[in-house]
């Protein structure tokens, strides 16, 4: 598998105004700070947010992994222009550490995102279409040709979990 080269966001709106404009679905999340590629830019889960129902139980980590799948989807679909975006993707933990800092609590996820480049990804569609039901299709050269050129990445993904850390 070849490397992903995909640009790091590089915007001045916040995460937050960009989940509740773009993504789908769209929603506000009880979140601030940055985008979260690193410490210093960490994601500020707050779990006593105005967006958060009184009452209802907060579930912390299942909110990580969600801003996780909708940064990827910006990451790598939807602000990408189609030539230099992705299709296809996914994505599963890698490594997990939590860390303290003073009186901070960080949860540094590292994430292994596997994708197809657009132009082939509609290739494999085009494809798929055209001969995929044909009795003779070779389905398992098919998908030795879709791993060859499925495209990985490593990414960081840093959350400042101190307004739920340990309860």
């Amino acid at each position: 598998m070849k490397e992903i080269n995909v640009k790091q966001i590089n915007t001045q709106t916040s995460l937050r105004e960009v989940c509740a404009s773009y993504t789908f679905p769209k929603e506000e999340m009880p979140i601030k700070g940055g985008w979260g590629f690193t410490k210093e830019d960490a994601i500020i889960i707050d779990k006593n947010d105005s967006v958060i129902p009184q009452g209802e139980a907060f579930d912390g980590v299942g909110l990580e992994y969600s801003i996780v799948s909708k940064r990827i989807d910006l990451e790598f679909t939807y602000l990408q222009d189609e030539k230099n975006g992705y299709r296809d993707v996914h994505w599963k933990l890698y490594k997990q550490e939590t860390l303290k800092e003073n009186d901070r609590y960080f949860d540094k996820l590292t994430i292994k995102i596997t994708a197809l480049p657009y132009e082939a990804w509609k290739s494999r569609i085009i494809e798929w279409k055209e001969n995929g039901r044909k009795p003779d299709f070779d389905k398992e050269w098919f998908m030795a040709k879709t791993l060859e050129l499925t495209q990985y990445c490593y990414r960081e993904f840093w959350f400042d979990i101190t307004s739920f850390y340990g309860q």
